[in-house]
């Protein structure tokens, strides 16, 4: 068994962590940036352009699980996005101000159908492993005004990471979307959520979908809306209980 997945160690899930499912989320959009997108730049030349689905085409399967960009949250491994990504997923450890780490890919720019946007993806890595990939990290650099430092993993964690399961995905569409923009592709949400920075979180737990939209007013509106995606039968557990978690008055 990878040391990555090993059990002797305690999982803090990515859905556990603050950096995607919380305000947070929207606080570093405003910066221009969500992870460690500041490290992964553009390449020279021009990409892939690969063609996926548009971000609201999100197939949902008998088993309790879906389908968005042709990837399987819970089901997809590291290894298996990176080859339906290609090399323009860059992977590594991220963390952000005091949280622990966390492992991550990044797509600076993914098509999406006539969308573009960046794609976060989150693999599950149990504490222990995560805290010694990063010791053993072969160089490091920090971002958003030093808030985030980003690790590349060394030979040996990448390929130990390989097995890792993917949890959830975070789209960032360069069109910036409004209520009825979200309302007319994905309909109606089942219930929505107000954070404390006044952005609103629309649910869609039959499809394992939350979109968070910038409120209309103060720092925070110059900020795009982000798409999480998990599994529906994961989603009372990884998106609903966590948003709810940190919209709580404090």
């Amino acid at each position: 068994m990878s040391e990555a997945l090993s059990p002797s160690a305690p999982i803090t899930p990515w859905w556990r962590r603050p950096l995607v499912v919380s305000v947070l989320v929207v606080l570093l959009v405003v910066a221009g940036t969500i992870g460690w997108s500041m490290y992964a730049g553009l390449k020279d030349g021009a990409r892939r352009g690969l063609e996926h689905g548009l971000p609201w085409q999100v197939e949902t399967l008998a088993d309790g699980g879906s389908r968005v960009f042709g990837l399987q949250p819970g089901v997809d491994t590291l290894d298996s996005v990176q080859s339906r990504l290609g090399e323009d997923m860059n992977v590594g450890l991220i963390v952000a101000g005091e949280a622990p780490p966390a492992l991550e890919g990044f797509v600076e720019s993914l098509r999406a159908g006539f969308i573009t946007g960046r794609l976060v993806a989150a693999f599950e890595a149990d504490d222990g492993w995560l805290q010694r990939a990063r010791e053993r990290a072969v160089s490091s650099d920090y971002g958003e005004g030093g808030r985030s430092r980003r690790y590349t993993l060394a030979a040996d964690d990448r390929h130990q990471a390989g097995g890792s399961r993917l949890l959830a995905l975070a789209y960032l569409p360069a069109v910036k979307l409004d209520a009825e923009m979200v309302r007319q592709r994905f309909g109606e949400p089942a219930e929505r959520i107000t954070g404390p920075q006044g952005e609103s979180q629309w649910l869609y737990p039959d499809r394992g979908v939350a979109v968070v939209l910038p409120p209309e007013q103060g720092e925070a509106a110059k900020a795009r809306a982000v798409i999480q995606y998990v599994a529906p039968r994961d989603f009372e557990a990884r998106l609903r209980a966590p948003l709810q978690a940190a919209s709580a008055p404090r």
